[in-house]
This record gives C-alpha cells, structure tokens and sequence, in this order.
C-alpha cells in the first residue's frame, strides 16, 4: 500500500501542467505516534467543478469555496473507513453534504443548505445524524475580507444548536513582497468539558519553501513545506499531542 502511494504520487509530480489553475488536490499523510508506537494512513482526493487559482503561494486557493466540489477520503488508523463530503451549489445557494463512512451512510451521514452573499460571505445549517449518539444540527457562517491585492482576513464561526460546542477560526494571509508571504491562523474550541486556543504561523521565504510554528492546546507544533512546483509539494510536521504524546506527519500533495 505504501509503495502504490508513493508510485502514484511520484507519477502525479511529474504530470505538472504550464496553468496553474487548479481542479483536482490528491494527498497522502502518514502520522506516527511515537510514544504509544502507532501510526496511521490518510489518502483524500478533493475534486471542484471549477478552476481554483491559486492565491500568492502553491498551496493557498482563497477562503472561500464558492464553487461545487467533492472530497473523498480513506483512513486506516485504528479502523478503516471511507467518507465522502462535498457542497453542490446552485447559482448562490449550496447544499453542504457528507458520509462519515461508506460502509454505515443510512446511519452517520449531514445534509444541509446554505447560501452565498456577496461571494464573500456564507451562511449554511446542517442536521447530522450520527450512529452513536445525538443528532446534532450545526450552524456555520465564513467571512472574507479582502486587504488588498495580495492580503486577506477569513473568518469562520460553528456552533451546535444547544451552542454548547462552538469554534471560531482566523486566517490572516498577506504577501510581503519578492515571493515572501506570511500567514496566521488562530482558532478557539468551546466545549462543554473543556476549551483551548490554537495557532499556528507560517513564513514563506520564497516560492519553494515554507516554515511554520504553532501551539494545539498549548503543545507546540513545527512544520516545513518544501514546494518542488505548482503541482507538487510535501510537508513534514512534529507536534506535541499531549505532556506525554507526541507525533511525526508527512504527507504529499499533487494538484493539478
């Protein structure tokens, strides 16, 4: 399985296109648990319906998704199951959809309906049935607000109905000039039991390589992003799972 993976990504690099606009995002990530000596595999292809351009870097395409798509993915940690999420819009209405797993969809699946204004501003409710445990209906709104030619702020807020599970989500983007860029991201999570605040900031020294640092749950993450083209990139991240945890991932992307 490992060796396919590798042998299909390997293809993919080397299938670059000149048009840097892009419909079709593969990635593979391996993640190792180091201290409970366990790992796992993620393969996901995401398909949109429209060209995404990407925005400043190889690996940013906007905030906002405004145009209909599907994502598939397969996991294989402790069980193995295969979902599928996706929104199909029409004109400025959008049906946010998704399957945790194939194998149990009458039973764990979300459905819902939502709304673009402005093409910077959306608005959705989803009801998601769940094998084990309460349905839940769940509110989402994102924001995107332009800072100029090469800067955004994205914003996304979720929250259940009872609002007692919530998260707010800060995506600052801005180029700096000669191919350097920088980016933050900031969230909060709400629960019921317990909440935490996470970062995580990235420099862009140019086209091809990236570094970030972060915090999850006040544990720290380090990351590097190596750019081979428009189509290909890989990344390693280390992060603090816990005081007594802590994980490897490396994954590659090919978009094309």
């Amino acid at each position: 399985m490992k060796i396919l993976i590798i042998l299909i990504f390997s293809l993919c690099s080397s299938l670059c296109f000149a048009n840097t606009d892009k419909t079709w995002f593969n990635q593979a990530v391996y993640t190792k648990f180091e201290d409970a000596d366990v790992h796992s595999w993620q393969v996901s292809s995401h398909y949109y319906f429209a060209p995404q351009a990407y925005f400043g870097v190889w690996d940013d395409f906007g905030y906002l998704d405004t145009d209909s798509n599907i994502l598939l993915t397969y996991t294989n940690d402790e069980d193995v199951y295969t979902g599928v999420e996706g929104e199909a819009f029409l004109g400025n209405w959008f049906a946010p959809l998704g399957i945790a797993d194939l194998g149990n969809a009458d039973d764990d699946y979300s459905i819902g309906v939502g709304h673009l204004f402005y093409d910077s501003f959306k608005a959705s409710v989803r009801h998601q049935r769940l094998t084990n445990g309460e349905d839940i209906t769940w509110f989402q709104g994102q924001l995107n607000i332009d800072l100029n030619t090469d800067a955004y702020v994205g914003i996304t807020a979720n929250s259940d109905d009872s609002l007692d599970d919530w998260t707010v989500e800060v995506r600052y983007f801005r180029g700096l000039g000669g191919q350097k860029f920088f980016t933050l991201d900031l969230s909060h999570h709400n629960q019921t039991t317990k909440n935490h605040n996470d970062f995580l900031a990235n420099y862009y020294f140019n086209q091809h390589f990236a570094l970030g640092v972060g915090s999850h749950a006040s544990h720290l993450i380090i990351e590097g992003k190596y750019f081979v083209n428009h189509s290909f990139f890989v990344k390693a991240r280390y992060q603090e799972q816990s005081d007594d945890e802590k994980s490897l991932e490396m994954s590659m992307q090919a978009q094309f």
